[in-house]
């Protein structure tokens, strides 16, 4: 049977919801009423990572600092790190939202959400951290940077095989391409404070 054509990464071009801050990790937060921390994975990381794909958290009442692991994201053996963008302790994981690659629920107690964190230093660490308009712009300049890096990362012609239409840079790509690309993925966008380092060789 015919391969159906990729689908477009949608997620790059949803609003950022009222009250959910990003961070330069690819992660974004929302602060609840008591200053709890809601934090999820940028719908974008999890579109290109695709269906598939497994997230594994760090268990609650455990504590993480800024930097440190919190996230693993994998796919078909594949594995990206996301790093907690402040220092606290794990309180609560949400698993029902480990599917969601939308916005959807994102202002709601349930939402897509993936760990809630009692945080520490939030006033200090959370001052990069962009809403609104700087979000949103943020986001669409994040996307041609992804969509630069995994263009340049496979300029063997198999992305352009698998773009959708308008070059825009389909839903799973990730799930496609081979670890090394994973790793300079990670090394280049998910670095603490948004440091980037070059893709490994």
């Amino acid at each position: 049977p015919a391969k159906s054509a990729p689908q477009p990464l949608a997620a790059a071009h949803q609003p950022v919801p009222v009250g959910v801050f990003l961070q330069p990790t690819m992660s974004w937060g929302r602060i609840g009423q008591a200053g709890e921390v809601y934090l999820g994975v940028h719908p974008i990381l999890l579109g290109l990572v695709g269906a598939g794909r497994k997230l594994e958290f760090r268990a609650a009442g455990e504590h993480v600092a800024k930097g440190e692991p919190l996230v693993s994201i994998s796919r078909s053996g594949r594995r990206l790190t996301l790093r907690s963008p402040i220092s606290g302790r794990v309180d609560r994981v949400n698993l029902g939202a480990v599917g969601e690659t939308q916005w959807t629920g994102a202002e709601g107690r349930g939402g897509d959400w993936l760990c809630r964190l009692l945080p520490e230093f939030v006033t200090d660490e959370s001052r990069s951290w962009l809403s609104g308009t700087a979000a949103a712009e943020w986001t669409r300049q994040r996307y041609d940077e992804l969509r630069a890096y995994l263009t340049n990362a496979v300029a063997d012609g198999h992305l352009g095989v698998t773009m959708a239409d308008g070059g825009e840079l389909p839903a799973g790509i990730l799930g496609e391409l081979d670890q090394g690309v994973w790793d300079g993925l990670e090394d280049c966008f998910l670095a603490p404070e948004g440091t980037t380092r070059e893709p490994r060789t």
